[in-house]
């Protein structure tokens, strides 16, 4: 499965969001997956700004199961969540919460939505 990504995320507004939360499934029925997540925080003002990475976790998930990870970004403009995964069958859905952690509909991003990339952002 090839590397994927949300994309950069504005979180402005009159109730930004205080955490991303990612949820991944892995639906293979006898397979066990591999997944790399990455998270950055970006700021979106300014064209080519490098990204700050805030998250960097490898795991792995049996058959049938589903894992939750939740990052912080409050006070940031903006941040991208990236995802390598090796499964042929694994979902990865990307909520953003509020303060008094309700979901914030603009900044949700599920898996078709995300976009394919050659690779991951490498974090040093």
């Amino acid at each position: 499965m090839p590397a994927f990504s949300s994309g950069p995320i504005l979180n402005s507004g009159s109730n930004p969001s205080t955490s991303v939360k990612m949820l991944i499934s892995n639906e293979d029925l006898a397979a066990a997956a591999t997944i790399e997540l990455e998270v950055f925080l970006v700021t979106i003002s300014s064209t080519g700004a490098p990204k700050v990475p805030v998250a960097h976790q490898l795991f792995s998930l049996s058959p049938q199961q589903v894992a939750t990870r939740e990052v912080g970004i409050a006070g940031f403009p903006g941040y991208e969540t990236q995802f390598n995964v090796t499964g042929s069958n694994v979902v990865i859905d990307v909520f953003a919460t509020d303060a008094d952690g309700r979901l914030n509909d603009a900044q949700r991003v599920l898996q078709p939505e995300e976009s394919t990339i050659s690779a991951i952002t490498p974090v040093p």
